[in-house]
């Protein structure tokens, strides 16, 4: 079996040179509510937002991507700085590693501040011997707004080695999360690429569901090909797509007063304020802020990042982000996401 820091940077490898997406994530089926008299000034557009009670300047979470190696450290350094300037929230990559090996705690070490900070978990790990303790340390340890628990039985399935005893889980994920929430650290329930549907998530006690449906990033496609399981190919298409999964848990959210992260192939600010519409709180990406990482790196290593380059790279796609969600909220005459909320139609 290959250890942890080799399949760290495989997955890094994968994503950054080969096509691992599939499949659509449904944007195009939502047309957005065009008013030519929109009655707003496009400057006073504001796209401040409260997410887990606090405040974000962009209604944007960087989402889990790595961790648990030493260009891993260096990815969340430069992520968590990137957060921090543009006001948006940022998620570590899985914590696992680091629980595992406490000397690999440093990469994922955030040393600027970002508004909201959450940590990552496999929640299949329940079962395989992960503690109450060992989730509010690794909450701790990078100061954690919130530890989101990530369900990826497709990954697991075609992963070498993956873990596939999910059974009982929910129980057991409650049962953690009153103990964090006990500590003030919310709780957020995620998938990883195949989407979230109501029934998987109704019963949990959460304070928060991210998306992650299909349509971005594939791990049957990284896990396939990482692997020798000749059947990956098969379930490329496999999951709730992110619109339908979105839609399917508008319900659970007026229900519950939860809190949605929409994720999973969002790639501009139309489809940001497509999910806006559907009623998310707030919007999740990762290939896209790691591919800027490495934009115009064209050695295929992971070592020895510009980390000026990168910090540039992302600076324009966020901003050239934030203006095409400004446009799309000020043809749709809403001063903020909030206001944007319904004002679309299914395309016929």
């Amino acid at each position: 079996m290959k250890n942890n820091n080799s399949r760290k940077k495989e997955h890094i490898m994968l994503a950054l040179h080969d096509n691992v997406e599939y499949g659509s994530a449904g944007f195009e089926k939502i047309l957005l509510t065009h008013r030519a008299l929109t009655e707003i000034d496009f400057d006073e557009i504001n796209l401040e937002t409260n997410f887990l009670g606090k405040k974000l300047k962009f209604p944007v979470i960087i989402e889990a991507i790595t961790g648990g190696f030493e260009e891993g450290g260096k990815i969340n350094e430069i992520l968590s700085e990137i957060a921090s300037e543009f006001g948006t929230g940022f998620m570590v990559g899985s914590q696992r590693p680091m629980i595992e090996n406490p000397e690999l705690a440093k990469t994922y070490k955030i040393s600027k501040c970002p508004p909201v900070v959450i940590g990552n978990i496999g929640a299949v790990q329940l079962n395989y011997g992960m503690t109450n303790n060992d989730c509010v340390q690794a909450a701790e340890h990078i100061n954690a707004d919130a530890i989101a628990f990530h369900l990826n039985p497709l990954q697991e399935c075609f992963q070498p080695n993956g873990n596939r005893n999910f059974k009982d889980l929910k129980n057991k994920i409650n049962e953690i999360s009153a103990g964090l929430r006990s500590k003030g650290i919310k709780v957020i329930i995620k998938e990883v690429g195949t989407g979230l549907n109501y029934e998987d998530v109704s019963a949990l006690n959460v304070d928060c569901i991210d998306t992650a449906g299909s349509g971005g990033t594939n791990w049957a496609i990284i896990e396939g090909k990482r692997g020798t399981n000749p059947s990956a190919e098969l379930f490329y298409d496999w999951g709730i797509p992110t619109v339908k999964s979105l839609i399917g848990l508008t319900s659970l959210k007026n229900k519950r007063n939860l809190e949605i992260i929409a994720s999973g192939g969002i790639r501009n600010g139309i489809d940001a304020a497509k999910c806006f519409a559907l009623n998310a709180d707030v919007v999740g990406m990762s290939l896209p802020f790691l591919r800027e990482i490495y934009a115009g790196k064209d050695e295929k290593i992971l070592e020895n990042i510009d980390k000026g380059r990168a910090m540039e790279n992302l600076r324009k796609f966020l901003n050239k982000f934030m203006d095409e969600l400004k446009i799309a909220l000020f043809l749709t005459g809403s001063r903020n996401i909030r206001e944007i909320k319904g004002k679309y139609r299914l395309k016929e």
